[in-house]
């Protein structure tokens, strides 16, 4: 057992992902939350930090004084504050999972963030030739200036499959992947045999939506990260890589991610708005040790973040209180259900059922309902 003195605490898409009440590890179904596994109860943001040993016990190897997250000698805080898990990630998806090589070609999507830039790093640190995407002209502008990538294409539509296509005909070896949808799906038609797509993303995984088997014929492989599961059950395994991340950055092969935007911990709010308005570049950070200020937090600000929750349910209150919910079929068992579930559980004041039979076969006596 150690106790830590925190300076920075970095800001993760799993951690908005909370901030919003989406992130699927919260969702307790049946059991209560005491009894869940620990992976299901991962509920609290700001996982990643750096800092320093302030006490320690006779039963670990460290002393008071030390500076945890390999942060020693490698600059300021706020540019390392996500080591541990965006780069414990890429080592163990490229090395441990897609044993990637050099002159291998890796198809990083939206690749502006923390991870997605290290990614890069790494790539070009084995050698390998990186090809991007990402959402606006001004995040490839930057990919094009700080990295040097040749081919940069827009990650919101699926322009970028003829045009990678074109340029590359035979398709890539590797995709790390973090769109959904129909961009996932077309994604994956631009592998080459024996190619690799590295899911980090998992939206379509939690919304269970279904992918084509034809589309890993070729001898694909398709790998889902999940961090959380990771820690929890490969911790060994952890460590090695956390070693392997402090030498990359000891011998100069990963450099710090830029831009990093630091707040203080009263804007947590502001903060957690602006990475959820997709806008984000690079880290963000909050400083803890070297911040002058209180922590409040308004009531103006707090109603905000509720609302882009709220926003992003798929019963915000404006549904519930004034909207209508039409199911389809809505008298068979499943949706006599659903309607009593968002009635009670949700508060949902207005539903429309729908169905093929008439109201006079609905009134029969045969009528099971």
């Amino acid at each position: 057992m150690v106790e830590v003195r925190v300076h920075c605490v970095g800001i993760n898409f799993r951690d908005v992902l909370k901030s919003r009440g989406l992130y699927p590890h919260t969702r307790t179904f049946a059991q209560s939350d005491e009894n869940q596994p620990k992976v299901n109860r991962d509920t609290e943001p700001g996982s990643d930090f750096v800092g320093t040993i302030a006490r320690t016990c006779y039963a670990t190897n460290f002393q008071v004084g030390d500076h945890v997250v390999g942060t020693t000698s490698l600059g300021a805080y706020h540019s390392h504050v996500m080591i541990n898990s965006q780069l414990i990630i890429l080592i163990y998806s490229l090395k441990y999972r897609v044993h990637l090589q050099a002159c291998q070609i890796v198809l990083i999507h939206a690749a502006i963030g923390a991870a997605g830039q290290w990614c890069i790093q790494y790539c070009q640190y084995i050698g390998a030739r990186v090809i991007a995407t990402a959402g606006t002209e001004e995040k490839r502008h930057f990919l094009r200036e700080y990295y040097g990538i040749e081919y940069i294409f827009n990650s919101r539509d699926t322009s970028f499959i003829n045009q990678i296509r074109q340029i590359l005909p035979q398709g890539v070896d590797v995709i790390v992947n973090s769109l959904s949808g129909n961009l996932l799906k077309e994604s994956i038609k631009l592998l080459t045999y024996h190619g690799h797509f590295v899911e980090w993303g998992k939206q379509d995984i939690y919304h269970n939506r279904n992918l084509s088997m034809f589309q890993l014929r070729s001898d694909i492989s398709f790998h889902v990260i999940d961090f959380a599961r990771l820690v929890d059950l490969m911790l060994p395994l952890i460590h090695i890589m956390l070693e392997e991340a402090i030498d990359l950055f000891v011998q100069c092969k990963l450099r710090a991610v830029e831009p990093t935007v630091s707040y203080e911990p009263s804007e947590v709010i502001e903060a957690l708005l602006r990475c959820n308005s997709g806008q984000v570049m690079g880290n963000t950070v909050f400083r803890i040790t070297s911040s002058d200020q209180a922590l409040t937090i308004n009531k103006k600000q707090s109603n905000n973040l509720l609302k882009v929750v709220s926003d992003n349910t798929m019963f915000p209150s404006e549904v519930c209180n004034q909207g209508t919910v039409l199911i389809s079929g809505g008298f068979g068992g499943l949706g006599l259900t659903m309607s009593r579930w968002m009635i009670e559980q949700r508060g949902v004041k207005h539903i429309a059922l729908m169905s093929r039979r008439t109201l006079v076969e609905l009134d029969k006596p045969s009528n099971p309902q």
